[in-house]
């Protein structure tokens, strides 16, 4: 089997959704090609960071309790409008519950489900497929680059003087917009800095499978710097950016 079909089973082949026959050629591939092996252990990082990082939420353990006990009260003959009425009151309020747990994972996993885009677009960036959309180190090239493509203009920042040149820039999709991405280097390491229009919120920062991140507003925009460089100097990076 050569490379251009294996790399389109690499997913379904992590997945284990290929038959023996198909799932025993990919692993003797995997075994001789160094390119092959490369995606997919890429693959398989980037599916081991979205799995251990992806928030979850239980619902009150009172709440399958009430919903059984809603059930049961609906299917016993009917005893009187009262009857009714608290068949009814049970059913809202299980509902209620439901709806009340609903919103509690949206305003508490809203910051969270951000930086979980923030990683998975870092990785997959370094994967190869998708880093620069317009390669260049001259701010006057970069920032032209995105007219017409965003609602927006970012603030691109030349700061090679200090340490982390830019090397280009792309467009990528976070909170459920399009969101323009500054690409800087740090010597051999790369920091991607993601912007969009946003409203004013806490700072965050967060460390995940060696990658350190740091989010702020700044002048009605939300920044997201992401890297596999130190703390340290990922917030010297976004003290030289902010002035």
């Amino acid at each position: 089997m050569t490379c251009a079909p294996v790399k389109s089973l690499l997913e379904p082949y992590l997945d284990e959704e290929l038959d023996a026959v198909q799932r025993a050629q990919v692993a003797e591939h995997l075994a001789a090609c160094g390119s092959c092996a490369e995606m997919h252990a890429r693959l398989l990082e980037l599916r081991t960071a979205i799995r251990a990082h992806a928030p979850y939420y239980r619902a009150p353990a009172s709440l399958p309790q009430r919903i059984r006990f809603s059930l049961r009260q609906a299917n016993r003959p009917a005893a009187g409008p009262w009857r009714r009425i608290a068949i009814a009151a049970a059913i809202l309020l299980s509902a209620s519950a439901a709806w009340n747990v609903a919103l509690f994972r949206w305003h508490t996993s809203h910051a969270d489900l951000i930086a979980q885009n923030v990683l998975s677009s870092h990785v997959r960036s370094l994967m190869g497929a998708h880093l620069l959309d317009v390669p260049s180190s001259d701010r006057h090239t970069v920032k032209p680059w995105f007219n017409g493509k965003l609602d927006f203009s970012p603030n691109v920042r030349d700061l090679a003087a200090q340490g982390f040149p830019l090397i280009g820039g792309r467009m990528d999709y976070v909170d459920d917009r399009p969101v323009a991405v500054l690409v800087y280097q740090r010597r051999q390491h790369v920091v991607n800095l993601f912007t969009w229009p946003a409203a004013a919120s806490a700072g965050k920062e967060f460390s995940r499978n060696g990658y350190q991140a740091a989010g702020w507003n700044t002048g009605g925009m939300a920044y997201w710097a992401i890297s596999d460089i130190g703390a340290a100097e990922l917030r010297q990076f976004e003290s030289l950016y902010k002035q």
